[in-house]
């Protein structure tokens, strides 16, 4: 027997700090750390053996569809790097869908990788942990593709959960789960919403303009980490003040906008003015900047406040995903 189809999903994830010290050249010489939260949105590949009655070795269907003879052909680099890794050679059709739109903060991109590569796996048989497919997946994007970004997104697809990632100056990722049980976290998570800007980003452009400022930036970085240890502290306490975690959020925004003048831009900054009007807690852009989703964290007693803002902008309520990268559906042949 053997695995005619597979179908998987890998969350999406909100950074709630500590972006940007998860590039290499950071942590490296520091040590990195984010806290990041998966989330009920989703990556989705369905990977099946291609019959070889079509004209076509691959065809890969995305925002585009590619029909290719050979690897090296294929445009989508994520599936290119994907098949030369692990060294796949067969027929297959790969197709992808997102719960949400690309380009926009979420880790897509990294999400889609871990997803693919999971499939891979999983269609020729292989049985693969998260640590192994988080590990790959930044070997995709960030060696292979040579991508300018970080290794947060990765983890936080494969793992799930809302973690603290320490990324060591030896390259490894050391995983700190922070427990749901924790009365804020649903508070918080009762609290957060996403808006959506209307515009997807090409990321890499702010991203490799952030990374060759690392030096300039290692007081804003080490800023940045600080902030990650105060709130792992502040939602681990006994006296956990949504409050003070909104606060901490906010403090990380504007740090993170002067890491790169490209981070935020006119109408973003116009789109926080008017956000802020309202009295809230807490907010940030996601992601690279320059577009995607803002995070948006309400007063407790603010029951009114997104369905105000839904008025002039889309948003998104999101969950905690605890699960991870994981197979959702295989279909069996005969040999």
């Amino acid at each position: 027997m053997f695995l005619k189809s597979v179908l998987t999903c890998s969350p999406l994830r909100v950074s709630l700090v500590g972006g940007g010290t998860d590039f290499a050249s950071y942590y490296a010489q520091k040590t990195g750390a984010v806290i990041s939260a998966s989330i009920d949105q989703y990556v989705y590949v369905h990977i099946k053996n291609h019959n070889p009655l079509f004209e076509e070795k691959y065809r890969i269907s995305y925002s585009e569809i590619e029909h290719c003879q050979a690897r090296d052909e294929i445009k989508n680099g994520i599936v290119r790097a994907s098949l030369e890794l692990l060294n796949i050679d067969m027929p297959l059709h790969i197709s992808t869908s997102s719960d949400l739109p690309a380009n926009s903060g979420l880790g897509s991109s990294s999400s889609f990788a871990v997803a693919l590569l999971l499939g891979l796996h999983e269609i020729r048989g292989e049985k693969v942990g998260a640590a192994q497919l988080a590990e790959e997946a930044c070997q995709v994007e960030i060696d292979l593709l040579g991508s300018p970004i970080g290794k947060q997104d990765q983890y936080a697809a494969a793992f799930g959960g809302l973690n603290l990632y320490e990324f060591q100056r030896d390259h490894s990722v050391r995983i700190e789960p922070i427990s749901t049980l924790h009365p804020i976290v649903k508070k918080l998570f009762d609290n957060i919403f996403l808006i959506w800007t209307e515009k997807s980003r090409d990321a890499n452009k702010v991203l490799r303009d952030q990374d060759k400022r690392a030096t300039d930036n290692s007081n804003h970085l080490d800023q940045l980490k600080s902030l990650v240890y105060e709130l792992k502290d502040e939602i681990c306490g006994r006296s956990s003040s949504l409050e003070k975690i909104g606060r901490i959020v906010s403090m990380g925004w504007d740090i993170k906008k002067e890491l790169s003048p490209m981070i935020s831009t006119p109408e973003v900054s116009e789109m926080f003015l008017k956000i802020e009007e309202h009295k809230i807690l807490g907010s940030k852009l996601l992601g690279a900047g320059a577009g995607g989703f803002i995070l948006v964290i309400k007063r407790d007693s603010d029951l009114n406040l997104q369905k105000v803002l839904l008025r002039d902008w889309a948003t998104v309520s999101p969950r905690l995903d605890h699960r991870g990268a994981r197979v959702l559906s295989a279909t069996q042949g005969e040999a």
